[in-house]
């Protein structure tokens, strides 16, 4: 592409507005105008923006945000015919930093988006629509987000029951399990088990699992004072406690849903990254809805620059030093990291999850690298075959011929 023949749009996209700053190929500023966040108001938009360029020269957009906020722009763009290029936000923070204004607004988030898009057009993946994967990524969005309150709920709920049972860590292997939560809501204060002896206790214990320790009742009765007073702020903490566990049922069972139907729609994607071994749907949603069309990316080197994974060099005269910068798709790089982490673990029966991936890891650890640089080194490599896969929308095959009682010795 011939810089000089395109105007530079970079656009900072809000719920309710968008601020766009147009730049020349000398990184210039033209112009910078606004628009509300609906389709009715984009013509307009594009006859402001033609307004600050000669009518020779065409428009290329880079947008942080196009499958949120900035979703209708960046479709809207598409159909038009325009090109779209997706920012990532950590290169626009970075490009703001390194100005000569420190301040953040609007009109100066859009001129660091204007200015990343033009420095870095060729590296930039393009927007592209895909109904599938903005399922996916609204799915395990949605899925994080109830996951972060049953964590919030869960750590409220421990701080609440050590207050009425100091040694609660001693009742229940799992506070969260079904006889746990039963016993927690119908006995929320020691109190409320001055009629219970071990054989109703044990009773009670044996309805909600039959598994349940014969001795677990007297374990339980023998770590609780019964004599403990119900105080004006336990009663507080008793309805609290009990209002908790109503929210972790609902969010338990709103859970369920959203993982059926992320599992569904993981299946019924392009894309077929659950034969590999340690990807279950949960983590290829998040892959998929962090890389959204592979295509975006011509190799993958590039989608592990844009996932935080290519090392950058630094070299003074005959010193070279290459590092791992904190730049890129933060919740990606995450993501590689899950995988590298369960590909070198081991499976229930004792054997290797991925024997090449182990050999692999091995390797680098051979050659002397610090465990912390063999993963990112495997990390780096995984990248290679999860492109690969989903370029080619194949399914993940090991090797034949693999020796898997020399990997079972190394381990």
């Amino acid at each position: 592409m011939e810089h000089q023949n395109y105007v530079f749009v970079g656009v900072d996209t809000h719920k309710n507005q968008h601020t766009a700053c147009v730049l020349s190929c000398f990184h210039q500023k033209l112009g910078l105008t606004q628009t509300p966040n609906n389709p009715t108001n984009f013509d307009s938009f594009i006859q402001d923006i033609n307004s600050f360029k000669s009518p020779d020269k065409k428009l290329v957009f880079g947008l942080e945000d196009t499958q949120g906020l900035g979703h209708s722009l960046a479709q809207w763009l598409l159909d038009q015919g325009y090109t779209v290029k997706e920012i990532n936000p950590a290169l626009t923070k970075r490009e703001r930093h390194h100005s000569a204004n420190p301040d953040k607004s609007d009109e100066i988030d859009a001129e660091a988006i204007a200015n990343v898009l033009l420095t870095d057009f060729n590296e930039l993946p393009d927007a592209i629509y895909d109904a599938n994967f903005k399922a996916i990524r609204q799915l395990n969005n949605q899925r994080q987000t109830f996951i972060k309150e049953q964590t919030k709920l869960k750590n409220r709920f421990h701080n609440l029951i050590h207050q009425q049972y100091p040694e609660y860590k001693k009742f229940f292997s799992d506070p969260f399990g079904k006889t746990a939560i039963a016993f927690y809501e119908k006995f929320p204060h020691p109190a409320d088990l001055n009629y219970y002896g071990e054989d109703r206790l044990q009773k009670f214990l044996n309805n909600q699992a039959k598994s349940i320790g014969n001795d677990k009742a007297a374990t339980i009765l023998s770590l609780v004072d019964k004599d403990k007073k119900k105080t004006a702020d336990a009663e507080a903490r008793n309805t609290i406690i009990i209002g908790i566990i109503e929210q972790l049922r609902v969010l338990s069972k709103s859970l369920e849903k959203i993982n059926d139907q992320l599992e569904k729609t993981v299946k019924e994607s392009q894309y077929q990254l659950t034969t590999m071994p340690g990807i279950g749907f949960k983590l290829a949603a998040l892959f998929i809805s962090n890389i959204k069309n592979i295509d975006r990316f011509e190799s993958a080197s590039k989608l592990a620059r844009f996932a935080g994974l290519a090392p950058v060099e630094h070299s003074s005269g005959t010193s070279k030093n290459l590092s791992y910068k904190k730049y890129g798709c933060r919740d990606l790089n995450h993501a590689f990291h899950l995988l590298a982490v369960q590909q070198i673990g081991s499976s229930i029966n004792g054997k290797i999850k991925n024997p090449v991936s182990y050999k692999y890891y091995q390797k680098k650890l051979q050659e002397g690298k610090s465990q912390k640089v063999a993963l990112t080194c495997l990390e780096r490599r995984l990248v290679d075959i999860i492109y690969a896969m989903m370029r080619d929308r194949s399914a993940y095959k090991l090797p034949k011929n693999i020796n898997y009682e020399v990997l079972d010795k190394a381990g």
